[in-house]
């Protein structure tokens, strides 16, 4: 399936200069992971993005990782009851040695970033993080991107064991949290544990084997649908 979905992509700069629109959200396994400040209610954009999102899968993350990422793409589009997230296919696009860089050229990817802690700022105990722009003066979604921690964490199909046995790497089920980086791309924040018990929008999630949580909740639903009317 990858051959034949395999897309080379030229890389296109825009002028960027000062990015006072560009923001990011990133998820641990600890508490307060939020990186920037919340707004009010489960969102960071009430607008989201006004044209569909045709979105890539870098080439070195692993098969499961573009079969999970196409799932979880379909599961919200689900919720949202028409096509919003389009899985592009597969492309080899350089990210940039900073947080942003990636959101100067025009597409949106996932990224399976092998030098994580080099090239986000971020710390290695994070498992991943979602960047984006706003149009000027408006919380309208115009760019986006989600950055996958390859460094620490081996992504995966945690409720499939044997296929993971003798790995290095921390384990972390890559549908569960491509479904949460998802929401952020969409124009969601997190929600808290008290807010939803069943969210897959909450700041922290379990891993390891058999640790998955692959289902939006009605308040998930409810709340995309909020944006994307």
């Amino acid at each position: 399936m990858r051959a034949l979905i395999a897309t080379a992509l030229s890389f296109t700069l825009l002028a960027c200069g000062a990015a006072p629109n560009r923001h990011s959200i990133e998820e641990q396994r600890t508490q307060n992971a939020n990186a920037v400040p919340k707004a009010e209610g489960p969102f960071h954009s009430l607008t989201g993005w006004t044209e569909k999102v045709s979105f890539y899968i870098d080439d070195t993350a692993p098969d499961v990782v573009v079969e999970a990422a196409i799932t979880a793409g379909e599961s919200w589009n689900d919720a949202m009851g028409r096509e919003v997230l389009i899985f592009a296919g597969v492309a080899k696009m350089p990210r940039g040695d900073e947080l942003y860089s990636s959101l100067d050229d025009t597409y949106t990817m996932v990224y399976y970033e092998k030098n994580w802690k080099g090239s986000t700022g971020k710390a290695d105990t994070t498992l991943a993080t979602t960047v984006w722009e706003n149009a000027s003066g408006s919380d309208r979604i115009i760019k986006g991107d989600v950055i996958l921690n390859g460094e620490t964490y081996h992504f995966c199909d945690a409720m499939d064991v044997s296929r993971n046995l003798g790995q290095d790497l921390d384990i972390v089920d890559a549908e569960t949290v491509l479904l949460h980086e998802f929401g952020h791309l969409l124009g969601l924040d997190h929600v808290e544990i008290e807010v939803d018990p069943d969210s897959v929008m909450h700041a922290k999630t379990y891993i390891g084997p058999n640790m998955s949580f692959r289902s939006l909740s009605d308040g998930d639903i409810e709340n995309i649908r909020q944006v994307y009317e």
